[in-house]
Parts: structure tokens; C-alpha cells; sequence
């Protein structure tokens, strides 16, 4: 080879080269469309199998909520004696709840029945209560039993539920009450019943190529849908032979379920005459299932073997054209090539060491350093994009902290030219915006309204709510009754509730010729008249739910006189659930205590004490809730 002509050299040289070039881009090539097939499929499972994981969490997620919506509010139901109406507007509201168990103990007084079961039996709903445990209302349901024995909770492995005749799962949320230590005590359960029979109607319809399948795995293994009904509950993928594998059943099996992570396997499924398939599964977080996809492995590659053949011929063709062209050409170009190659010789052995000229590669570095020169200051334009997005976000919450505190009236004294009548209030948000509201008008020349509420929930969503529950309270102020205010608020806030937000209130209604105050507590934290001699009255009753929950629900109202020199003062929880350094709260008896210490100071006498024992009593300790309090002072004889 070396005594051939370069010419020759070259040719041979320069094929071969072409050849490596064109048998490596047909490997790469292969292999590379064989990734993307690949990756294909699964994307295609991962996004079909994203609608019934989306379906599983959605049901999973609202299920649990709704268990532990019932549990933190069954106490409360139960002693309004409404947890059947509760519990079975739930069951109706809900299509895939299957049945909702309460059991409470009877440790707890002030209930009527410790026990409720509410199913669907064909297109109504049941509801069945008494002093005897749910569990003798279903015979042997052995998952029940093990549900309680769990601390926190959680989900039951799906079982057949006989009266239903579906595929369902269970879960369990412990009701927890605070005993007179502050300490927490358990004292029930509330069991929701999910039916799977939508999911296994998702899970069945998808379909992977012709001849793929998905299925639904529990988290123990067993297969909750399978296009194999008779594998459904009484099979599990432990118990797969080793063909289906090729390996250990009980390793492969346990990387799928342990892992909790996306993934890819080959498998020889039974269902597919144990022929090579490509497997897919992905957990559902919320409580541990696993969606399974299965393709057969020729469908995946089929098409691919054809273009590859092409790209052999045309290679083929390819490479003998160049051969010929390259030849050709090198026996044209190599005498001024030669000439060329012996006049750089001769000039650097006249002027010294030949330097190379720069090769492609300087411009390659040449262009990739202006792109990384681009690429930073496309950087640092994105850094800087993401401040100014950062502190607009900050000047939004600042400007929403301003607005919401315009809704606030801070001007005192509030009436200055009225000596029947004074007041002061304090508000305190936690964060930059609050749920508390409280606020004071006149309906009439004699007729003033006192309110305080409390929103559900934290932040500005909690705050736009407050502000559209204040402004609804004014505009159905229209006549001087408590109760039909109240009646005609709720009705308005449930007609434009949709994320489920209520409020609980005090409205007062004060007759100031008669000092007769007339009020409405819905389920509000409730409030004192302190008299002149230190004595301390509460306004104790309650007349109603909180608001924004159930439209045309009737309220109630008590009445009470204001003498001279009596004191009203309404405030928001987080008064007496306020907390100090160790976790303490400042509680009822110490707020009523220093209450009574304030007889005959004036309203804002008394809010700046109370304001200085807060201030005491937290400590270093951070405010964890938002502090409201008003304090009006009836001075008519």
C-alpha cells in the first residue's frame, strides 16, 4: 500500500473512510430510531396513562379530604344532631363514594347516636344510625378492623363489597378531639368507601398499539382491573411464572412496587403467548397503586426494518458513486497538488519550520464562543426577568395587604359626636392579609349592627373572601333583624362559593333607645357583655352553621338588655388560641380574667391592656394566627 501512488492511497483511503461513515449512521441510525420508538411508546403510555392516574389521584385525593373534612367536623354535626344530612348530601354529591362509615365513642356526650352508615342502594341513598358499631352492619369486613388499628389513617387494600357488588377501596381518617389538658384523644373513625368501577372502565379502555393492555396493580401486588376479569382480587403478580420474567418473580416484582418511580421492564406476558414486550408502570403517590402498560415488542420495531433495508441499498449505491467520483477527481487534482506540496517544502526549508494554517476547528471555537457569549447574556437577562417578577410579586401582595386594610375602619373615636355610644377595635394579621372581619354601621337613626367573622383558611384567597363577605353583610342590612341579615348573607355567599370557603359570624343588632341587643351567632366564637360591676355575661348561644356552606338554611337569634356602663366585646379565635414559646395557648379563662379586670375603662383603654398582655404572654413567640377584637361601650342610662 505505501509504494502505491497517492492517488491510489487516497481512493482507498477516502472509501473506506465513506464506508465507516455510511455503516455507522445506519448503526446510529438503528439504534436511535429504535430510542424513539421506544420513547414513543412510552410517552403514548405515560400520556394515556396520565388521564387514569389524573382519574385515581382526583378520586384518591377528594375521598381522603373528604373523610377528613367529616372527622374535623363530626362532633360539631353530631351535637346539632345533622351528621345524617351531612353525610348523605355528601353521598349523593360524589358519584364514586360508595358508602361513608362514622363510628364515635360513647365517651362522647351530648350526641344522640355514635354510629352512621350512609350507601347507595340503586339511585337513592341509605342512611343508618344507632348506638351499635358500623361493623355489625356489614358482617365480617375484616379491612375495617385493620383500618382502625392504623394511628393516622389511611387506605385499605381494595376488596369485593357484596352489597354493591363492585370493586372498592377504603379509607380511614381518625376523629380527634382535645381533651380538658389540651391533649389530643381519639375518639372514632369516619371510612369512605371508593368505588373503582369508573377506573376500571379507564384502565380497561386504554389500548397501546393493537395488541397492548394496561392494568392497575395494588400496592401489595394484586390486580385491581385486568382484561382477565377472573384475575381481578384473586391474582398477583408475585404469583406469575418465571417465563413471564425470565428471572426471579419475587426481585422483578418487588423493583415495581417498592421503587414508587416510573419505569420500563421487558416481560413475556402470559396474556400475549409469553411473547417479548416492553412493560410501563408508574405509581399513583397518593396511595401506592401502580398503572401498568403492555406493548408486544414486534409491533414496536416493524416499522423500522424496512427503512433500514433502504438505507442499506441506497448506502451501497451510494458508496460505489463516490469511489468512482473520488478516483476521478484525486487523478485530476494531485499533479497541482503535488506542485503545491513540493513549494511549501522548499519555502520552509528556506525560511525555517513550517506553521500550519489554522484549521476548522478555530472557527468552530471562534463560534462557540460567541455562543456561550449569547448564551450568558441571555442568562443574565432571565435572571434579571426573574427579579422584576419576584419583587412585582411582593408589590402585589404589598398592594392587596393595602387594600384589604382600606376595607378596615381604623379612624377613632368612631362616632365623635355621640356620647351614648363608644368603641375601639384591634386587627393583626398573621400574614399581609387576613379572613378576620369585623365592622360597625347604622341601618336606621337608631339601630346599629356590630359584626365579627372568621373566614376558613389563610392568605389572599381567605382575604378576597373576607371582603365579599363584608360587603354582602352591608348590602342585605336592610331591615333591623339579626337572624334574617344573617339568613339573606348566606343565601348570597353560597350562590358564589365555589371553592367551598365559609365564615363564621356575629351579628349584633343594637336598639340604642332601648339598648335591646338582638344577635346571631353562626357558629362564631362567642362573645361577652361585661358589666359595670366586673361581672361577665356570654353570649354562649349558638343559632346556626357557619355561612357559605348550605343555602336556605334557617337562623336563629337571642336578645339581651344593655344597661349603662356595660361593655360588649367580640373577638376571633386566634384571641384565646394565641401560643407563647412553649406552646401554650392563652385561653378562655385568662382572656375572661383580664376582662373582668377592665370594668369601667373605656374600649380603647381596654384593647391596648388586652394588646400589652397579648404582647406579654407570646413572648419571642410568632403570631400564628390572625388577632381581631372589638370592644363597644352602651353608655345610655
Amino acid at each position: 500500500m505505501l509504494n502505491k501512488s497517492i492517488a491510489y492511497q487516497l481512493s482507498v483511503y477516502i472509501s473506506l473512510a465513506v464506508i465507516g461513515v455510511f455503516i455507522t449512521f445506519i448503526g446510529i441510525f438503528f439504534l436511535f430510531n429504535q430510542t424513539l420508538i421506544k420513547e414513543s411508546v412510552t410517552n403514548k403510555a405515560m400520556t394515556q396513562s396520565s388521564e387514569v392516574t389524573g382519574s385515581v389521584r382526583r378520586h384518591v385525593v377528594t375521598t381522603s379530604e373528604v373523610a377528613g373534612n367529616i372527622a374535623d367536623q363530626v362532633i360539631f354535626y353530631g351535637q346539632q344532631d345533622h351528621i345524617d344530612l351531612f353525610i348523605k348530601s355528601l353521598v349523593e354529591k360524589y358519584s364514586f363514594l360508595n358508602a361513608i362509615f362514622i363510628d364515635i365513642d360513647s365517651t362522647v356526650t351530648d350526641l344522640q347516636y355514635w354510629s352512621y352508615l350512609s350507601y347507595k342502594e340503586g339511585d337513592s341513598v341509605t342512611i343508618v344510625r344507632g348506638d351499635k358499631s358500623y361493623e355489625e352492619c356489614i358482617k365480617g369486613q375484616v379491612y375495617f378492623k385493620d383500618l382502625k388499628m392504623q394511628p393516622n389513617g389511611g387506605w385499605s387494600e381494595p376488596y369485593l363489597c357484596e352489597r354493591s357488588n363492585s370493586v372498592v377501596v377504603a379509607y380511614c381518617a381518625p376523629i380527634i378531639i382535645n381533651s380538658t389538658t389540651n391533649q389530643e384523644i381519639r375518639v372514632g373513625e369516619v371510612i369512605c368507601e371508593l368505588s373503582l368501577d369508573e377506573l376500571n372502565k379507564d384502565v380497561n379502555s386504554l389500548k397501546i398499539g393493537e395488541e397492548g393492555f394496561a392494568f392497575l396493580l395494588s400496592k401489595e401486588g394484586v390486580y385491581i382491573t385486568h382484561p382477565r376479569q377472573d384475575w381481578v382480587l384473586n391474582k398477583s403478580i408475585y404469583e406469575l411464572s418465571n417465563k413471564v420474567y425470565k428471572g426471579d418473580v419475587s426481585t422483578t416484582s418487588d423493583s415495581i412496587l417498592v421503587n414508587a418511580k416510573p419505569g420500563t421492564l421487558i416481560a413475556y406476558p402470559e396474556l400475549l403467548n409469553y411473547e417479548k414486550a416492553l412493560v410501563y408502570y408508574t405509581p399513583v403517590q397518593q396511595n401506592g397503586w401502580i398503572l401498568v402498560s403492555v406493548v408486544p415488542y414486534r409491533e414496536l420495531f416493524e416499522p423500522l426494518y424496512m427503512p433500514v433495508l433502504q438505507m442499506l441499498f441506497f448506502s451501497v449505491l451510494g458508496i460505489l458513486i463516490i469511489y468512482l467520483t473520488v478516483t476521478y477527481i484525486i487523478n485530476r487534482q494531485i499533479k497541482p497538488l503535488s506542485d503545491v506540496t513540493q513549494q511549501l517544502k522548499r519555502f520552509s526549508n528556506l525560511t525555517g519550520p513550517y506553521k500550519d494554517i489554522p484549521e476548522n476547528e478555530v472557527i468552530q471555537v471562534a463560534e462557540s464562543l460567541n455562543y456561550m457569549k449569547s448564551w450568558y447574556e441571555k442568562y443574565l437577562q432571565t435572571q434579571s426577568d426573574e427579579k422584576k417578577k419576584r419583587e412585582q410579586r411582593q408589590e402585589d401582595m404589598r398592594q392587596a395587604s393595602e387594600i384589604q386594610h382600606s376595607f378596615i375602619k381604623t379612624v377613632y373615636p368612631a362616632f365623635p359626636d355621640r356620647t351614648d355610644i363608644d368603641l375601639f377595635s384591634t386587627y393583626k394579621p398573621a400574614r399581609g392579609v387576613s379572613g378576620d372581619l369585623f365592622d360597625y354601621f347604622f341601618i336606621d337613626d337608631d339601630h346599629l349592627v356590630l359584626t365579627m367573622g372568621d373566614v376558613s383558611g389563610k392568605g389572599v384567597p381567605a382575604a378576597f373572601f373576607m371582603s365579599v363577605a363584608q360587603t354582602t353583610i352591608k348590602t342585605n342590612a336592610l331591615e333591623p333583624k339579626a337572624n334574617t341579615i344573617v339568613k339573606n348573607v348566606n343565601n348570597e355567599l353560597c350562590t358564589s362559593n365555589q371553592h367551598q370557603f365559609f365564615v363564621t359570624l356575629f351579628l349584633g343588632v343594637l336598639n340604642l333607645k332601648t339598648g335591646n341587643l338582638e344577635y346571631c351567632n353562626a357558629a362564631h366564637t362567642p362573645g361577652y357583655i361585661l358589666k359595670g360591676n366586673g361581672e361577665l355575661v356570654g353570649l354562649d348561644q349558638s343559632h346556626g352553621l357557619p355561612l357559605g356552606l348550605y343555602p336556605d338554611k334557617s337562623y336563629g337569634s337571642a336578645n339581651i338588655k344593655m344597661e349603662k356602663n356595660e361593655t360588649l366585646i367580640l373577638f376571633t379565635d386566634g384571641v384565646t388560641e394565641m401560643l407563647n414559646e412553649n406552646d401554650q395557648q392563652y385561653g378562655i379563662l385568662r382572656f375572661e380574667e383580664n376582662i373582668k379586670s377592665l370594668a369601667g375603662q373605656k374600649p380603647q383603654e381596654m384593647v391596648e391592656r388586652l394588646e400589652k398582655s397579648f404582647k406579654i404572654f407570646r413572648g419571642n413567640a410568632l403570631q400564628s394566627d390572625d388577632i381581631t377584637m372589638l370592644i363597644f361601650s352602651y353608655n345610655k342610662a
